[in-house]
Formats: structure tokens, C-alpha cells, sequence
């Protein structure tokens, strides 16, 4: 699965791409997490929202999610690259009617017996990923289980500079050494936290007057608590997740279990 490479200035960059096409299981808490204080239930409501927008209204986080809630420069209709006097900065406003309500994240967990660090991509704007919800297939009072069709195509650049970090966090900070260390692949629904915003600041980045939800007694509130508060759905609801892994002792499923495959010059499964 791992390359020991020797670093030269020919590796100072490398196309890295995870091709992907298969089921994956994931898991709804339903419960939230946290002290016993905080904790409560999610409301059904909540994830009645998740079945029925997240094959529809999901996107990969990434360059493209990135860049388009950056301030951007403008003369008259015309971008530019740079500001100079009398060009205006634009920022994007996220919108409700358009943009996704959740965000997929793809990330990578190095680890070995002393622990272990989380590497998040920064994938191309030509990166994308497709879900469907498939089925239910488990569900007890603590969480939920989901059958997820993925397929797509993730890129990016995996430089020997990161390599060559990667390799010293595993050895020097004392988790294992690099023959022995283990990659998990994390793929995860989360709340697309630009568009929460636009319900909780103005513009300038002041708090509303009014609020869509608050804490009370160290738990989530909303205000009010129906289908009709997106941004407490988005709060509130839990981040979805599942995991790939090459570990032999683990309850996630093995990448020789999956058509999923990553290629680089320096690691690969």
C-alpha cells in the first residue's frame, strides 16, 4: 500500500486521484454528542430532511466549494485578479434555493499504536461525487443506518512535500514507524456551514437580531424547533459518516472490499 520513496526535486508534485463506484453503509447518530448535560435527541424531523435532500442537494468540499465563497474583485461586470483603485470586492451569498445543503467530506486518518492525524485534500475543481440514498438497513433508538450508492472521481496534488510531512508525523512524533502505519479513508455528510450562516450574521459578520437557535440549559434549541428552520436543521443534525480502511482487526470494511482506488507516486490501495 506504501512507497518508501526517496525525494528529489523531479517529485515536488503528483497527480492523486480516488476513483470510486460502490455501496457504502453509514452511520446517523441519533443521539448528539457531547457531555451527558448537553445531549439530546435529534428530532425525526430532522432526518426525514436528510433522506429526502441528501441525493439531490449534497457537494463535494473542495476548490470549486471553496472558491465560491471568496471575496472576489470586480470592475464594472469584469473580474479581475488583482485590486487596484476603484475595482469593488464581491463576496458570494450562499442561497437556500440552490446551493447544497450537505457537504461531502473526504479525508484520510494516518495512524498506528501512539495515535494518529487527519490529512483533508484539497481537491480539484474537476473533482466530483455523486450520492444515492439506497435504504435503510439497520436502526435501533441510538442511530440509523443508510445504504449510500457513491460514484465519482476525486483529484488532486499530493506533492512530495506533503509525502515527506506525512512520513515525519508518523515516525518522528512517535506513532510507528511508516512500514506499519495504517490509512483510513473518512467519507462524510456534514452541514454546509456557509449557508447556516446567512441565517445567524448580516453581511458585515454581526449577529442577527434575531436567532434561529440558541442554548439552552448546554443544549440545542431552535427557534422554532419545526421543518420550517433550516438552520437548526443544519445544526443539529449529525455528522453521517463511513470508513475504509486496510487495518485487519477493525469493524469498517476493507478496501479490497470496495471498488474504490487511489493512484499516486507515492501511496496507493
Amino acid at each position: 500500500m506504501f512507497h518508501n520513496i526517496k525525494l528529489n526535486k523531479k517529485q515536488r508534485m503528483a497527480k492523486a486521484t480516488i476513483e470510486i463506484d460502490d455501496k457504502f453503509t453509514f452511520t446517523w447518530n441519533k443521539i448528539t454528542v457531547g457531555s451527558e448535560k448537553s445531549k439530546r435527541n435529534v428530532p425525526a424531523f430532522v432526518k426525514q430532511f436528510f433522506e429526502k435532500n441528501i441525493s439531490t442537494r449534497s457537494e463535494l468540499l473542495g476548490a470549486a466549494f471553496h472558491d465560491r465563497y471568496v471575496a472576489k474583485y470586480y470592475e464594472g461586470d469584469t473580474r479581475v485578479k488583482k485590486w487596484s483603485p476603484g475595482v469593488k470586492e464581491f463576496k458570494y451569498n450562499a442561497n437556500p434555493e440552490i446551493d447544497p445543503f450537505f457537504l461531502i467530506q473526504v479525508e484520510f486518518l494516518f495512524r498506528g499504536g501512539k495515535g494518529g492525524f487527519f490529512y483533508s485534500p484539497n481537491f480539484t475543481k474537476d473533482s466530483e461525487i455523486k450520492v444515492k440514498l439506497i435504504e435503510v438497513v439497520d436502526e435501533n433508538d441510538e442511530r440509523i443506518q443508510y445504504n449510500c450508492q457513491l460514484t465519482g472521481s476525486l483529484e488532486w496534488d499530493y506533492k512530495s512535500s506533503h509525502f515527506k510531512n506525512h512520513v515525519e508525523k508518523v515516525e518522528e512524533g512517535g506513532i510507528c514507524p511508516w512500514d506499519d502505519v495504517s490509512i483510513d479513508v473518512r467519507i462524510n455528510f456534514r452541514d454546509n456551514y456557509e449557508l447556516k450562516n446567512i441565517f445567524l450574521y448580516n453581511e458585515k459578520g454581526y449577529k442577527l437580531p434575531t436567532q434561529p437557535i440558541e442554548l439552552i440549559d448546554n443544549k440545542i434549541v431552535g427557534n422554532p424547533e419545526n421543518e420550517t428552520n433550516l438552520c437548526f436543521i443544519l445544526d443539529i443534525m449529525p455528522n453521517v459518516l463511513t470508513v475504509m480502511t486496510n487495518q485487519v482487526s477493525s469493524t469498517w470494511p476493507d478496501f479490497k472490499t470496495k471498488n474504490i482506488h487511489m493512484k499516486c507516486k507515492y501511496l496507493n490501495f
